[in-house]
């Protein structure tokens, strides 16, 4: 699969408000803004959010993407949610 365009990307992210995860966790309230894309899982109410380059390089970068690759782009514990928005956006 070819890979999209660092703009085309970013105008993709802006439609999502929604993500589940694999795993069924929904992620809500997701917003881009300032090179961020935050939002809320619905299990803990806690806020996530992810840097839109890392997130985009691990995107340009991987062959295979999953929770596990996804750890050397995205920290903090956000794999899932990064995982959950990318499949919602149909680049996984």
């Amino acid at each position: 699969m070819e890979k999209i365009s660092k703009e085309e990307f970013i105008r993709k992210l802006q439609d999502v408000k929604t993500a589940t995860s694999v795993t069924g966790i929904v992620y809500k309230d997701i917003t881009v803004s300032n090179g961020y894309i935050t939002g809320i899982r619905s299990t803990t109410n806690n806020t996530f959010k992810i840097k839109i380059d890392n997130l985009y390089s691990g995107y340009k970068e991987l062959e295979e993407i999953n929770t596990n690759t996804l750890k050397d782009y995205v920290k903090n514990r956000v794999q899932s949610p990064a995982l959950a928005i990318l499949n919602k956006i149909g680049l996984v």
